[in-house]
């Protein structure tokens, strides 16, 4: 069996800091979606005029459901941004695993 190898993140720390001001969300709970085996992962074609950004809708580490923007490196993921999932992002989760997104925390 081979093993997976573990994800890396990275950030601009002052670009997290604002983030969590703004959404109220760490890029460390962020990064915690590329875990969930339910995520739904999106090309970000709206924002991808300078470099390739991929979106991913999934399930946090603290249960939230969250909506994170990311860039992939070669050894790492680069997270952008991330906030709670929009009404319709939460429909397209539910919708992509035949299932109901019951409650959010908030």
């Amino acid at each position: 069996m081979k093993k997976q190898k573990a994800l890396k993140f990275h950030w601009e720390a002052q670009k997290a800091a604002r983030n969590e001001d703004k959404y109220g969300v760490t890029f460390e709970v962020a990064s915690s979606v590329f875990q969930d085996w339910h995520a739904v992962y999106f090309d970000d074609e709206e924002h991808s005029q300078n470099e390739k950004r991929e979106m991913v809708i999934g399930r946090a580490s603290d249960r939230r459901i969250l909506t994170c923007f990311f860039t992939r490196t070669n050894d790492a993921v680069h997270i952008i941004a991330a906030r709670l999932a929009t009404h319709r992002e939460k429909k397209e989760y539910a919708d992509a695993n035949n299932s109901r997104v019951i409650y959010q925390i908030k």
